[in-house]
């Protein structure tokens, strides 16, 4: 039995419908599962680093769950990573807590699929993005196992169907999410 934590780092958590719908879907695939919604555990931004260092010490998997913004993972998961993985914890001397624990990131972006290349409209590539994650992994001894990705999400505007079109995506998101688990 694999312990999995799903991190989550949506930063405007009541309005999300993709991400949301993801973890839902994830959630009945993989029951058991641990989760940390770090917008709503913690909206004043102050994380009690003790008890979310458990979960990642209990955690065998760790799920980053967020949309990307502006290129990157939100401010919201981004302060989590500077007070939860800390000196001692998860590197530098004595930090090999997290060591061997594999991590995915697991995202969403507005843009369509086509904006992420040289020529796309965003001019770099998911891989090129993904950076941060995979050397984060590296740098705190962790397996990183890749990402899962889904383009086009954006419902901000969008009509019933479209909102629709976006739930049936993210439920396809959360099979292929639990399929890269079931592989590892």
């Amino acid at each position: 039995m694999k312990n999995i934590l799903i991190v989550i780092g949506h930063p405007y958590w009541k309005d999300s419908v993709a991400n949301k719908a993801i973890v839902n879907e994830f959630s009945l695939l993989c029951p058991g599962l641990v989760s940390s919604n770090i917008s709503v555990l913690y909206p004043d931004g102050k994380t009690d680093v003790a008890a979310e260092q458990k979960k990642l010490l209990n955690a065998d998997i760790i799920i980053l769950q967020y949309p990307f913004m502006w290129f990157g993972c939100p401010s919201t998961m981004h302060a989590y990573m500077e007070q939860v993985l800390t000196y001692g914890f998860a590197y530098g001397k004595g930090g090999e807590s997290l060591k061997g624990k594999h991590i995915i990131a697991s995202i969403t972006t507005g843009a369509p699929e086509s904006a992420y290349s040289k020529e796309g409209h965003e001019g770099v590539t998911i891989d090129e993005l993904m950076t941060q994650v995979s050397a984060t992994a590296v740098f705190c001894g962790m397996k990183y196992d890749g990402y899962v990705y889904s383009c086009g999400m954006a419902t901000a505007g969008a009509g019933i169907e479209q909102v629709e079109q976006v739930k049936i995506k993210a439920a396809d998101h959360a099979k292929r999410l639990a399929q890269k688990i079931n592989s590892l």
